[in-house]
This record gives structure tokens, sequence and C-alpha cells, in this order.
């Protein structure tokens, strides 16, 4: 009988150790209106950012709205507007591939709550948000997923129907 209870209880752990392990991969992955997987707008900062993904590739300072931010890129995957204050916390953020690695979190897969992930079908973006609307110019379209605190949004951009960036903006510069 207690060789039982103890098979009993070691299957249980494991199921459960099963059913939560993918819950927490799943949600360091998450973007929302407010984050990128580990990245925290308004709170991660140019400096967390080269310990996690390495110095960035390219790195200039942009007039966006009426400020003048720090644009910084990681190659084609990753690119974020920074505050030239002195802690230079990230502002808005943009993911443009389905996978990121960082030194610190490993490969982050990133997607939307509802699933949505760069390179998915713009059909798949309908799909998964019916009542969203597309705004069209200069070629490429973008939808807004998701309004956050404070008015900040979650977009889409979609070029020759596929989701080719997932945005994370403030609800504005000025």
């Amino acid at each position: 009988m207690k060789t039982l209870r103890m098979v009993l209880a070691a299957g249980m752990l494991a199921v459960t150790l099963v059913a939560t392990s993918p819950a927490t991969a799943h949600r360091l992955d998450l973007m929302t209106p407010n984050k990128a997987g580990p990245i925290r707008r308004g709170e991660t900062t140019m400096r967390q950012m080269r310990r996690w993904f390495g110095a960035p590739t390219a790195r200039k300072v942009v007039r966006v709205g009426c400020v003048r931010v720090i644009k910084a890129r990681w190659g084609r995957k990753l690119m974020v507007y920074a505050g030239r204050d002195t802690r230079r916390t990230v502002e808005a953020i943009f993911v443009r591939a389905r996978r990121i690695t960082s030194t610190r979190h490993g490969d982050l897969d990133t997607h939307t709550r509802k699933g949505l992930r760069v390179g998915d079908r713009e059909r798949k973006l309908r799909r998964l948000y019916p009542k969203r609307r597309s705004i069209t110019h200069a070629g490429h379209s973008h939808y807004r997923l998701a309004t956050g605190r404070y008015g900040t949004y979650l977009m889409a951009k979609v070029v020759n129907h596929r989701v080719v960036q997932l945005e994370a903006w403030p609800f504005e510069f000025c």
C-alpha cells in the first residue's frame, strides 16, 4: 500500500511538472502592449538590453513625434526606441522575427496572447482578431490588436499578407 502511494505521488508530481512547464515558458515569450518577452516598456534599460542581446548592430538618435529618441537595432530581428534621459528606458518595442535569442533568457518565440506570431498569414490574424480593422499606407497595413493601461497598444504590421512585425507602443511620445 505504501509503495502504491509513493508511485501515485510521483506520477502526480510528474503530471504537474509537465502541465505547468509549458505555461511558464509560454508567459516568458508573451507580447502585450507593455512588454515583449522579458523586455518591459518603461522599465527595461539599454544596459539590460546589451546584457541580454549583445551590443546593438545599429544605434542612432531619431525624431518620433515631437521628441528625439534612441533607435537601437539588433540585426533584422529586434528594434527598440529608448528615452535619452539618464536611465535610457525602452519606450517602444518592435519584434521582426519568430525567434529571438537572449543570452539570459534563451530562445524567445514571441507571440500575442491569442497566439499570433511574426511570419503568420494575414488570414490567421483576421481569424484571431476578427473585429480589428487595418490601416493601410505605403504598401503595408497595421492592425491594432490590443490596448493596455494608459493607452499603450499592441500592433501587427502586415506586408504581402504576412505579419512582418509585432509592435508595442506607448500612448504617445509627446
